[in-house]
């Protein structure tokens, strides 16, 4: 399976500067074409473009490439980002959506003592980042409540910040390059005008699926190895801690992306620490506030 670099490299080199392609019955030639980049994180634009026709009309086609079958819009949402994405309210949009399943957390183990799915044995959960995705998956997810203002701006990237609205194409800084008008949704292309031809506008695109889900995947301390995937915003994340000779918790719902993964492994180990627990195999029902978070298998 090509990787999705491999596949926005090709689609770039299908878009050199001088080839010429047809739209809405007029002929233009590729005079821009590169891949958008800003000092921190990445615009929405993936793949961007500006054409000329004989007459020197000018446009713009400012592509978001999706690979077919990709399921991430927002992989690993910061704060920043929800801010970007859902406007000053962006906390309470957040909270809302895990609290819609606050069940499906409340039911999960924390502690796995033994393998279960994709979880490996060891682990003890930290917390859960959040991924905005185009079609529901696993009981950690459901669909957000967004305007059409709001999901128009997921695909196109509106409200983004001055450095990743105007960001760079072959060393020159392009106003609103970053903020996406297009969507490519497929990489089986063999010429500039297939590209073209594949081309389908955001509104068009927010038309046709409308909805946009939400999913929250697992930070993971590997008690075995000692290893978690880095310092991770948290929409929900496990405050641990000792009480009376037992690991205790909480559940923190109110404080989503502000709380990263460093922070609470850093109270879990602390916790661990001070009850003499270093891996999975030293936890039970006589050190463990509630026993029923233990996964034994």
């Amino acid at each position: 399976m090509t990787r999705f670099g491999d596949a926005e490299r090709y689609i770039v080199s299908l878009l050199p500067v001088g080839n010429r392609f047809k739209l809405d019955g007029d002929i233009f030639t590729i005079v821009l074409c590169g891949k958008p980049t800003c000092n921190y994180g990445e615009p929405k634009t993936d793949i961007y473009v500006c054409a000329k026709n004989n007459s020197g009309r000018e446009i713009e086609l400012k592509i978001s490439f999706k690979k077919e079958n990709a399921d991430f819009l927002e992989n690993k949402t910061t704060s920043e980002r929800a801010e970007q994405l859902f406007g000053s309210d962006w906390m309470d949009v957040v909270i809302d959506s895990t609290l819609s399943i606050e069940r499906s957390f409340l039911e999960r183990p924390l502690i796995y003592a033994y393998s279960y799915r994709r979880t490996e044995a060891g682990s003890i959960t930290l917390g859960w980042k959040f991924e905005l995705v185009n079609k529901p998956g696993g009981d950690l997810s459901g669909r957000m409540a967004l305007t059409p203002e709001q999901v128009m701006d997921v695909y196109a990237g509106i409200n983004l910040s001055t450095d990743k609205k105007d960001a760079y194409v072959g060393g020159q800084q392009v106003r609103n390059s970053g903020v996406a008008n297009c969507i490519l949704a497929t990489d089986r292309l063999l010429s500039t005008q297939d590209i073209i031809n594949n081309l389908t506008s955001i509104e068009e695109y927010v038309e046709e699926y409308p909805y946009i889900y939400f999913a929250c995947k697992a930070l993971n301390y590997r008690t075995f190895v000692r290893k978690y995937d880095g310092d991770r915003p948290l929409a929900v994340y496990i405050d641990w801690f000792a009480k009376k000779s037992k690991l205790a918790f909480n559940y923190v719902f109110d404080a989503p992306l502000i709380t990263r993964g460093n922070k609470v492994a850093d109270s879990l180990l602390r916790a661990m620490q001070s009850l003499d627990i270093r891996t999975t195999d030293d936890v039970d029902a006589h050190n463990v506030e509630e026993p029923k978070i233990i996964y034994f298998g």
